[in-house]
């Protein structure tokens, strides 16, 4: 069975020092759709206006992902309480390539707690560790500091070239900066990291 088909059975839960990584639910949707609709978080995403317009539509959204696994998309909760804050993925995968691109949001709520790092980080590790990837890829706005703050935390370098090796549309976000960090640059915090669902052992 491939990793693709692997992670369709049995979709991995992850743990870091304060959050929990695991896939959305239907229990999920409201909360979803309050954080992505969020005016904060919005202007930094691409979502189209059709897939914002209710909670149900925006979790089937995320339902359908779960189906192709071309985006590995995790809810983010606190261990403390349980409840989406947030997501963090892993988009465009191709286990082919080894490569796949970062994304995150958290409700403003919970911004400026260094929350956005740690779940970066937690993915980042399963991302090499576990999918076998050997770059990840992240953009963000030049207008977003706190969010390249967070990938430079994560170990991310500037990618001068300034080039998407996925070629995939800009959206019509501009002045973005892109980011990469190869596999042998990655330091991964493995200790701090539970892979509670240990399908790949």
């Amino acid at each position: 069975m491939d990793l693709r088909n692997r992670l369709k059975e049995k979709f991995p839960t992850l743990e870091s020092e304060r959050l929990r990584l695991r896939k959305i639910g239907p229990e999920d949707a409201d909360a979803l759709f309050s954080c992505i609709t969020d005016p904060l978080v919005r202007r930094h995403t691409s979502f189209q206006k059709r897939t914002l317009m209710f909670p149900s539509r925006l979790f089937r959204y995320f339902e359908d992902t779960y189906f192709s696994l071309r985006d590995i998309h995790f809810a983010v909760e606190r261990k403390e309480k349980s409840g989406l804050i947030g997501v963090c993925s892993l988009q465009f995968w191709n286990p082919e390539t080894g490569k796949a691109r970062l994304g995150y949001l958290l409700s403003p709520d919970y911004w400026n707690r260094g929350l956005a790092t740690e779940a970066a980080g937690a993915l980042l590790a399963f991302g090499f560790e576990a999918l076998g990837l050997n770059r990840i890829e992240a953009r963000c706005s030049k207008d977003n500091p706190a969010s390249e703050q967070v990938l430079r935390k994560c170990g991310f370098a500037l990618n001068d070239h300034q080039e998407d090796a996925h070629g995939i549309p800009e959206n019509g976000f501009k002045d973005l900066l892109h980011f990469v960090l190869e596999r042998d640059e990655a330091c991964t915090e493995s200790d701090r990291i539970c892979y509670i669902n240990e399908i790949y052992l």
